[in-house]
């Protein structure tokens, strides 16, 4: 299968990562979940520290959530300056420090905080672990076809279930039921999030709408701007 590099940009203060590439299958399959983080990157951004995210949640590498210290404390975690390898009470008082901050602040602000990074590449290697251990497996379950359905909607299910969680995920369910369906147009209706950026929504959209085109009789639908009624 060829395959193509694609540079993804990373927000304002945080780490850019290179050559993620990502397959140019358009069909159908079982997902790549490593290619899959591409999507997820481009509106989670990558960040090798703690911060507290724009919900006052602390969070690391790909959005991922931090509940508590014992979650930090299950992470690679070493000193920026020297590499060395953090202790459990390094790594237990940065996640304090962290959690003091307001949300909000920029890089800066965390990284007086604390000095701890994780190992580059490791949140990729976190966000693929997620994906496949829990994310894709409950995709199946709420959509038993979901290795069937095409590359673009298989791509916008991962990205909702990823940024809304599993629990609030399989709450949309007339988006399930479309999808169940194979009326990725109609799915296209049901995937507005509120509490997402209206950019990342649309994006969702014009995926499924991308997914309903790919089908026979697809009939080259409208993406742009989406419609959150419904």
């Amino acid at each position: 299968m060829p395959r193509a590099a694609r540079r993804i940009a990373a927000p304002p203060n945080q780490t850019s990562i290179d050559d993620l590439r990502v397959g140019d299958a358009r069909l159908c399959g079982v997902p790549d979940a490593r290619a899959l983080c591409s999507e997820i990157l481009k509106w989670e951004g990558y960040r090798r520290d703690m911060y507290v995210d724009a919900r006052g949640n602390v969070t690391t590498g790909i959005g991922h959530f931090l509940p508590n210290a014992r979650a930090a404390l299950a992470l690679p975690w070493k000193h920026r300056a020297t590499g060395l390898p953090a202790t459990g009470h390094e790594i237990w008082s940065a996640f304090e420090q962290v959690r003091a901050q307001a949300a909000g602040h920029g890089a800066p602000a965390h990284q007086r905080a604390s000095d701890l990074v994780l190992p580059a590449g490791f949140a990729i290697d976190l966000a693929t672990r997620r994906l496949e251990r829990e994310l894709l497996p409950a995709l199946r379950r709420l959509c038993p076809n979901f290795d069937a359905y095409p590359l673009p909607a298989q791509r916008a299910l991962v990205d909702m279930a990823y940024n809304l969680g599993v629990a609030r995920f399989g709450k949309f369910s007339n988006l399930i039921a479309a999808c169940a369906q194979r009326d990725f147009r109609k799915a296209a209706r049901y995937c507005h999030r509120w509490t997402s950026r209206a950019g990342r929504s649309e994006a969702t959209r014009n995926l499924f709408i991308d997914a309903a085109n790919l089908l026979p009789g697809g009939t080259g639908g409208r993406r742009g701007a989406i419609n959150t009624a419904g």
